[in-house]
């Protein structure tokens, strides 16, 4: 779904389809991943925290750990239905300690963490939403611990890898987004990707898409008989698919290291109006004036969207793998999901550690069962994508729709071909693009304008910074 900010209160519906966000990294050489010597020199930053950082183990001291999360059923099933399984866990590896769960909604979250964490009342260990209108202001006001140190002692950054971590990374004043300290660490991921309906495709002539030009081909053999190319909606409420058909369409015509620099502003002056970028919008205004969209998208909610390809009314559905459970609930074998080389999307909330937190070790215990082979697996068996790559004999067990999910996400954080949401930019990107989507699609703004709008609003945030 959609990176952090206002409007997301969910790729995160995207998530809000799985209903609510997902994201987050660390690391970058010179186009955007983090180099091994930067990486060694986060990790002998030390936490900000009054003793240092130790391993838990069975015979340590114990107590009450208070963990805060947003996996409820309405937000997110899989991790809703997941969380007890990790609280069992933990609670058995560490017998001397048992855990309090408190769920509530990514709104609730946002408003209850920063007053919490300034007060006796702060949890030991939550989950926190990456970006600026959330993490960003935290590690400001100082709340938020550096694990790099427990990321040492436990392994997360060969575990997690460094990109991921990355989108959970700032720099300690809270200014800069993508660099500096880790104050997070995510168990699931979610990517983008293209869903395919595998009997529209060959009624219509079509291929199943192993390559940008073969999707691209097949789009208009759908339209010339006679079904909808794309089921898409950008009604409200929406799960954000405007910016994620439009993130899409930008990794298919502009270089990744383009899209990350401009979101971690590394460089002199990032930017995204490029031709890419330009030739992406063009592509987006073609779409709705071919009618390669769902009829009357622009009234259509996000459940209405999927409804419409889960019924096997539309070619494909662009959209994040966590719609991977229902897609599959309804076409089965029928429906494909395809990861291009270069995708947009991120890690699941990462889960941070308060600097007033009572039980600072516990608390990095408990991040550490969010990533151990039970959990990741388990992870799977709810149609998630694992942060941590699972082994090629587990994944096989599962279906090939988040077999291919699993794989691409993998691939990509390999090649630094992982694209963070583009919302994640300024803390009101979001809202803009948004707006600025809805108006290329009504034909108010040339596919310049868009993209020369969005710049501009990009370069007064940081120059005023």
């Amino acid at each position: 779904m959609v990176g952090s900010t206002q409007l997301e209160t969910g790729r995160e519906v995207g998530r809000l389809p799985h209903s609510s966000v997902f994201w987050t990294r660390i690391a970058r050489t010179l186009a955007g991943a983090l180099s091994a010597s930067v990486l060694v020199a986060m990790i002998g930053a030390g936490v900000a925290s009054a003793k240092p950082a130790q391993k838990l183990t069975a015979s340590s001291p114990g107590g009450t750990l208070t963990q805060w999360n947003w996996e409820t059923v309405a937000d997110d099933p899989g991790g809703h239905t997941l969380m007890p399984i990790v609280i069992k866990l933990f609670e058995k590896t560490y017998p001397k300690w048992k855990v309090t769960n408190r769920e509530m909604t990514l709104e609730e979250q946002t408003d209850s963490l920063p007053l919490a964490l300034d007060s006796s009342s702060s949890p030991d260990v939550t989950e926190t939403n990456e970006g600026f209108g959330s993490m960003g202001r935290l590690v400001a006001d100082k709340e938020l611990v550096n694990l790099a140190p427990y990321s040492k002692l436990y392994g997360w950054t060969k575990e997690v890898g460094t990109l991921p971590l990355q989108y959970n990374s700032f720099t300690s004043d809270g200014k800069a987004f993508g660099s500096g300290n880790v104050y997070g660490v995510p168990w699931s991921a979610a990517p983008l990707g293209i869903f395919y309906n595998k009997s529209l495709l060959k009624k219509a002539g079509a291929k199943i898409p192993t390559s940008w030009s073969q999707f691209f081909a097949d789009l208009p053999l759908l339209k010339k008989a006679g079904i909808v190319p794309m089921a898409y909606a950008s009604g409200q409420p929406t799960a954000y698919q405007p910016v994620h058909v439009f993130y899409t369409l930008a990794d298919a015509f502009a270089n990744a290291s383009t899209s990350i620099n401009f979101v971690f502003h590394i460089g002199k002056s990032p930017s995204i109006n490029v031709p890419g970028y330009i030739k992406a919008a063009k592509t987006f205004q073609d779409w709705s004036k071919e009618g390669y969209l769902s009829p009357g998208y622009s009234g259509l909610s996000d459940n209405q969207a999927l409804s419409a390809f889960t019924s096997g009314k539309t070619g494909f559905f662009i959209e994040g793998e966590w719609y991977i459970s229902s897609v599959q609930s309804a076409l089965h074998n029928n429906a494909g999901f395809w990861e291009p080389p270069s995708i947009t999307g991120g890690p699941g909330e990462g889960y941070s550690i308060p600097t007033r937190s009572a039980s600072a070790d516990a608390a990095a215990a408990f991040i550490n069962i969010t990533l151990s082979p039970t959990i990741q697996k388990d992870d799977l068996e709810q149609g998630e994508v694992p942060v941590v790559a699972p082994a090629p004999s587990v994944l096989a067990k599962f279906p090939p729709m988040i077999q291919s999910a699993t794989n691409g996400w993998s691939a990509a954080v390999k090649s630094n071909q992982l694209v963070p949401y583009l919302d994640y930019a300024t803390p009101n990107f979001l809202n803009q693009e948004m707006a600025a989507v809805q108006e290329l699609q009504a034909g108010g703004l040339t596919p310049q304008a868009m993209i020369t709008s969005l710049q501009s609003d990009y370069t007064q945030y940081w120059s005023s910074r």
